[in-house]
């Protein structure tokens, strides 16, 4: 079964927001790393992102919006996404994970674009917003529709992970429709045209579930592979943005499943939050400090906290911060939170940001 990644802040239309530096939040964690929380009572929240001014943009997917954390204060930007249940008990008709908006990147200091991921598999798209508004406001892309004869595809949905190249000409973004075939798209800015960019499928690799994407150098991104539920099977891939061919691939050993990474600012490691999947509890998470090995299929894998409660992204602030999206105690509540974990851009051993 498809992992989804689950998501977003919460509220009414303006919540107040915790100050970091009043409500700390042990993690476990070691002497060196301080942890915060910055917001709570959110539902399901996941994508977190940075405008180029620094302010802090979540999706609320649960309530269909994406809000902005400012000043102390969570604030509407875009509201009145569709929502839809990811999982329908077909015997009770029990309803659970609740989905809208999965994730938002901006693309310049106006642009928002956000996966409109609330839709039917096949009809799903990435809007662009130029300013706070409702979500009939965007301009999209197309939908991507079925790509291989299985009955079960009825195409690309409940798309999350985007990002952005430097130059903002490109997004790239993690499908997640049918098993059949695992994609990763993309979506040229100017034309606002979505298409398939990477099969893991026709790449023979048969892990799926892809989560998150990032630009890794000029040529190649990479895309975080959370693999089967409670499985230790994730994955991490660079792709060749020019030919679609595989560069390298790194399991994660310890990872069950991962679902949001990070680079480390000015290095070449990693952060990753690991969901430690399952339909029925939010079970405790992890965070891990990764590198990525030049001569080696296996990641160096650090666990940093055993201590976190269903994280699902992460991004690092301006401040050198990272922001941790996850769901807390309970997912479909109010039990969300988002929190900040100082330090780790001054780990010993980080090394020098290196080309890969």
């Amino acid at each position: 079964m498809r992992k989804f990644s689950l998501l977003l802040l919460a509220a009414a239309t303006c919540l107040p927001a915790l100050n970091a530096e009043d409500k700390p939040i042990d993690l476990g964690l070691r002497n060196q790393f301080k942890s915060f929380i910055v917001a709570e009572g959110l539902s399901n929240p996941s994508s977190v992102a940075f405008s180029p001014e620094g302010v802090l943009t979540v999706c609320d997917s649960a309530n269909g919006r994406v809000v902005t954390i400012h000043d102390g204060m969570v604030k509407d930007h875009i509201t009145g996404f569709t929502t839809e249940y990811w999982k329908v008990n077909k015997d009770t008709g029990a309803k659970s994970f609740k989905l809208g908006p999965l994730s938002a990147v901006w693309v310049d200091g106006s642009t928002l674009a956000v996966t409109n991921a609330g839709l039917l598999d096949g009809e799903e798209v990435v809007s662009f917003f130029s300013g706070p508004g409702t979500a009939d406001s965007a301009t999209s892309t197309n939908s991507v529709g079925p790509t291989s004869d299985d009955p079960a595809d009825k195409g690309e949905g409940n798309l999350t992970g985007l990002s952005v190249t430097e130059d903002g000409s490109t997004l790239f973004v993690a499908g997640q429709g049918a098993d059949a075939k695992s994609w990763v798209l993309k979506v040229d800015v100017a034309s606002k045209k979505l298409s398939g960019a990477f099969s893991a499928d026709d790449a023979g690799i048969e892990i799926n579930s892809p989560m998150a994407t990032m630009p890794w150098n000029e040529n190649s991104i990479l895309a975080l592979y959370s693999g089967a539920g409670g499985k230790d099977d994730g994955l991490v891939v660079q792709w060749n943005i020019k030919t679609g061919k595989v560069v390298k691939k790194w399991t994660l050993p310890g990872l069950t499943d991962p679902m949001g990474f990070a680079r480390v600012p000015e290095t070449s490691g990693l952060v990753i939050v690991d969901n430690n999947w399952s339909l029925t509890e939010v079970k405790s998470g992890r965070l891990a400090r990764v590198f990525l090995p030049r001569d080696s299929e296996e990641a160096k894998v650090t666990v940093m906290s055993e201590q976190l409660r269903g994280p699902v992204a992460c991004a690092f602030g301006p401040d050198g911060g990272l922001y941790i999206a996850q769901l807390g105690t309970e997912f479909d509540s109010d039990k969300g939170q988002i929190l900040r974990v100082d330090g780790i851009k001054k780990m010993e051993g980080n090394g020098k940001k290196k080309k890969q």
